[in-house]
């Protein structure tokens, strides 16, 4: 990927800047540089942003067998296997969270901000990429899971999950028929907008889902956004007595409390 001219543009304007650091996210070692280069830059780190995604690309999709394929490019026979997709979309996001909880955590004068950019398609579901889907859902769940954070030690936590967004991931061949430049969509634009109030605004950052989609048609459409109600998934009977899941996250977070993620 490379900077675009806008952004360029736009930062000079503002009297801001941007440092481009290539990073290949399947290389943990170049994660680490990522954030070590992030650290010399600026004084500090306040937000992360979690935004990495490719749309299942056939050098690794579910319906394109590794070994099999001359397109895949996941080894069949690979004694840690992964996909790249799960590589990209989940596990990279993941690793640089733990990096950023982390640094917040030996540093909690910061209020740390870490906002995650998954999909709709982390709640609803395509036969056409399973593996891109089954990769948001894992995020959104990540999220929910760390929904703690900021009533426990201070760290702001939350997803936006974009409906039809016209980006560069839809512009390869192999998906630029699925969203074209005359759908109903978002632009990346309206999709930032969404972002800063996640970002900001009091009511989020307690492991938030946020939805954001243009709804109607072409000539009559609003930009939707709302908070996605996944507690209608949980059990309705409650967790049940018979076991010590709940006293035991209390110690665990107790622990996280006062010694951070090395103690």
């Amino acid at each position: 990927m490379t900077l675009k001219s806008h952004s360029r543009q736009n930062s000079e304007k503002n009297g801001a800047y941007a440092v481009f650091h290539e990073t290949d996210l399947v290389d943990w070692s170049q994660i680490n540089s990522l954030w070590d280069t992030a650290l010399r830059t600026f004084p500090q780190v306040d937000i992360v942003c979690n935004g990495a995604g490719v749309y299942e690309p056939p050098y690794s999709s579910f319906w394109t067998l590794p070994g099999v394929s001359p397109l895949a490019e996941d080894a069949a026979d690979a004694k840690v296997g992964q996909y790249k997709t799960f590589s990209i979309n989940t596990i990279a996001p993941i690793r640089l969270a733990q990096i950023a909880i982390d640094y917040w955590l030996q540093n909690r004068s910061i209020q740390g901000n870490l906002i995650w950019v998954a999909s709709i398609g982390g709640y609803v579901h395509s036969v056409h990429t399973p593996m891109y889907f089954a990769s948001k859902a894992a995020i959104v769940s990540m999220v929910k899971s760390l929904g703690r954070l900021r009533k426990e030690v201070g760290i702001r936590n939350a997803a936006v999950c974009p409906g039809a967004t016209y980006t560069p991931i839809f512009q390869p061949e192999y998906c630029r028929d699925r969203i074209r430049p005359d759908d109903l969509h978002m632009t990346p634009q309206q999709l930032a907008g969404v972002m800063m109030r996640v970002l900001t605004e009091p009511e989020f950052g307690d492991g938030n889902i946020v939805e954001a989609m243009m709804l109607g048609n072409k000539k009559n459409s609003s930009l939707g956004v709302r908070e996605v109600p996944m507690h209608l998934l949980y059990p309705s009977c409650g967790a049940g007595e018979d076991h010590h899941l709940v006293e035991e996250e209390e110690k665990m977070v107790g622990h996280l409390k006062e010694h951070g993620m090395r103690g």
